[in-house]
């Protein structure tokens, strides 16, 4: 290699090697291309953080004595990624099996701070995830967002009850069904309880914001305090979706997963519903569900005004930065698969005001990057949470 291209990285390793003490949280990565996500891009950029947040940005920010300094000419700065919909780090990612629904059950109950699927999300860049519960109740609880870093709840709890999770179709009816079925090997309970269609889970749902004055927490649906984030694969189901929001009057709508989305794109479009999309599958063998996946539903759907974000949707971290590439590939923006990553997401979950892009008051959530986020060739080289280095690549 160019010797004067060996002294840069020396520099850099150097600096991310030696360990930043826990009541030291002054910072400052100059040199930097800053992809901010809210605003333009920032070349040979400064990032100043002073406790866990970001307290100046820009070309000519003055460094103060005695803060640490990174100098990461060459590097790339973006805002840590928000995992919009994840079922990682929890002790149980089932439902209750008492009832089929039950909007008054908390996903942080199930939160295991302590799990190493945290650290295995730092290591794709994700800083913050949005836990929700299964899609086996039609009404399964709600969602909260936590950052990946932290040893006790305290310390990584961002921000509770962002969201209800609903669902709708097969996951809904594949449960505890007839007792004598063939198809049942393992059966959590005795008794008929689930529905046994589609339809009836619809029916399910629709009654559950019928009477939504029975919980505290349907009726901020209701109201549009909390958004209703409702699992469904198929057209049909998210068809249904936007059926029963629109029915109810229900202000703020999120589907998840939603493979077959492209198919009804301009009706998300039209009601203004927000879409987290699941994991890339091979259009040849076909989606969850029965549904009828592309590689292009992100762009589609971008192209019709709809916000977009991506989630794992599994019990395991996803390199959904890789995923961002793919669509990339396939028709969507550079600048709208950022946004997706990171503001798009945070908006979707609820946290907009502290994380999802690289603004002056906001949590130092960040990733340092050897190049273009989008290239699968660049890599990963640190990763910061409320300013503190919590990854580092070998």
């Amino acid at each position: 290699m160019n010797s004067r291209h060996m002294l840069p990285r020396l520099l850099l390793l150097l600096t991310l090697c030696s360990p930043l003490p826990a009541s030291a949280q002054r910072l400052a990565i100059r040199n930097a291309r800053l992809l901010t996500v809210s605003g333009e891009v920032i070349e040979s950029g400064t990032i100043l953080v002073v406790d866990g947040k970001i307290r100046a940005i820009g070309t000519n920010v003055v460094i103060p004595s005695g803060v640490t300094t990174l100098d990461a000419r060459g590097r790339t700065v973006m805002p840590g990624i928000v995992d919009a919909n994840a079922h990682f780090g929890l002790r149980d990612t089932l439902n209750e099996q008492a009832s089929e629904v039950t909007p008054q059950l908390d996903i942080l109950g199930q939160l295991a701070p302590r799990s190493v699927d945290f650290q295995h999300a730092l290591t794709f860049g994700v800083t913050s995830a949005c836990l929700t519960p299964d899609s086996a109740n039609v009404v399964g609880g709600q969602c909260s967002v936590v950052k990946t870093a932290g040893k006790t709840f305290k310390h990584m709890l961002l921000r509770g009850s962002v969201g209800m999770k609903a669902a709708l179709g097969y996951d809904t009816a594949n449960g505890n069904g007839a007792f004598f079925g063939a198809q049942r090997a393992s059966l959590p309970s005795i008794f008929l309880r689930r529905p046994n269609s589609r339809m009836a889970a619809v029916w399910e749902l629709r009654k559950s914001l019928d009477e939504a004055a029975k919980s505290p927490m349907l009726t901020r649906v209701r109201n549009g305090s909390l958004p209703l984030r409702v699992s469904a694969h198929i057209e049909n189901d998210i068809r249904a979706a936007v059926t029963i929001a629109e029915e109810f009057k229900i202000p703020h709508l999120v589907i998840d997963d939603a493979g077959d989305a492209y198919k009804c794109a301009d009706l998300l479009a039209e009601h203004k519903a927000q879409v987290v999309l699941g994991a890339y599958v091979d259009p040849q063998t076909g989606g969850p569900d029965g549904a009828n996946p592309i590689l292009n539903t992100a762009g589609i759907l971008d192209a019709r005004g709809v916000m977009i974000a991506f989630g794992s949707n599994g019990g395991d971290p996803m390199p959904l930065l890789h995923w961002a590439a793919l669509a990339v590939k396939n028709g969507l923006s550079p600048a709208a698969a950022l946004r997706a990553l990171t503001l798009n997401a945070a908006t979707i979950c609820g946290v907009a005001d502290r994380v999802g892009s690289l603004e002056v008051g906001k949590d130092a959530d960040l990733l340092l990057l050897s190049g273009d986020p989008l290239e699968l060739t660049t890599k990963l080289d640190a990763v910061y949470v409320n300013g503190q280095v919590v990854y580092r690549a070998e």
